[in-house]
């Protein structure tokens, strides 16, 4: 549909954001064939967190597979609506923040999910997709302020250059060594919001925090837990005052010892020259798992 023949396509970023979201409805009204026009027949798609009661961490590969994953999905959850919570354009990349509400076949019960999709583009179709689902946290906000349609389609603009901004996201997740808690509060504003995505039932800090002494707190409960023993940022994006990225972590439960692997996501966002949201996926089933 939008590759074809020997014809280069290229893509606008408004482009991209209307593609996503028409992926998206395709996706939650279970149109797979039309989902399939907008991919690569050779896609990628790597699932880094568990759909509970189906199956784990995976890579499936190529448009039928992934087909075949949603069907699957939807056997036992189906899809009932959508919402948008953010977009990040850059270059042939996007990164997308989502939250789907389904309804379990088994118990009818309606699971609020956050979910969070990267996706690379070449000659108009989709190539590779690395997507996060986690649960809603039933937490209730202290901070409201979700991002409406007009912020979306015109970004705010940055108050540093892409450089710095991208030199201070990964110093803050920890790239290079812990960042010294120093270092957080000048670049943080005093009430950054931070949000962990996930069932607080799995991930006591998960929810929304503010304030840059709750981000350390939690900072420091993380690592009394766990022990990050190998860290590698996988791509990062940058629009106007958002970073987005991806980081692979080798975890180890300081209590069990059980060791694993997962993919980390985070989005951020500057105003003024400081960081005044970070919102993190992780995959809090596999992280559970290593603590029992």
């Amino acid at each position: 549909m939008y590759g074809g023949g020997n014809r280069t396509v290229r893509l606008t970023a408004a482009d991209k954001r209307r593609l996503i979201a028409e992926m998206l409805e395709c996706r939650m009204r279970r149109r797979y064939d039309r989902f399939q026009t907008y991919v690569d027949p050779l896609v990628v798609v790597y699932c880094n967190a568990w759909r509970e009661g189906i199956i784990g961490p995976e890579v499936w590969a190529g448009a039928p597979a992934v087909r075949d994953l949603f069907r699957r999905t939807d056997e036992n959850y189906f899809p009932l609506d959508h919402e948008i919570l953010d977009i990040v354009v850059d270059d042939d990349r996007a990164a997308v923040r989502w939250r789907g509400y389904w309804r379990r076949h088994a118990t009818s019960k309606v699971y609020p999910i956050d979910a969070a999709h990267f996706l690379r583009w070449d000659n108009g179709l989709v190539v590779e997709m690395h997507e996060f689902f986690d649960a809603q946290c039933k937490a209730p906000s202290p901070y409201a302020a979700l991002p409406g349609l007009e912020r979306l389609l015109a970004p705010s603009a940055p108050e540093l250059t892409r450089a710095e901004m991208e030199r201070r996201v990964r110093r803050l997740v920890g790239e290079e060594s812990a960042p010294e808690p120093e270092l957080l509060r000048q670049w943080c504003s005093p009430n950054i919001v931070c949000e962990f995505v996930g069932d607080r039932a799995r991930l006591p800090y998960a929810g929304r925090h503010v304030g840059v002494e709750a981000m350390l707190g939690i900072v420091r409960a993380v690592n009394v837990d766990f022990e990050q023993c190998n860290f590698a940022v996988s791509e990062m994006m940058i629009e106007d005052a958002r970073v987005c990225g991806r980081r692979r972590v080798h975890w180890r439960h300081r209590g069990t010892g059980r060791a694993g692997i997962s993919e980390l996501a985070d989005f951020v966002r500057f105003e003024n020259g400081l960081v005044v949201e970070l919102i993190e996926f992780r995959d809090t089933v596999s992280l559970a798992l290593m603590g029992d």
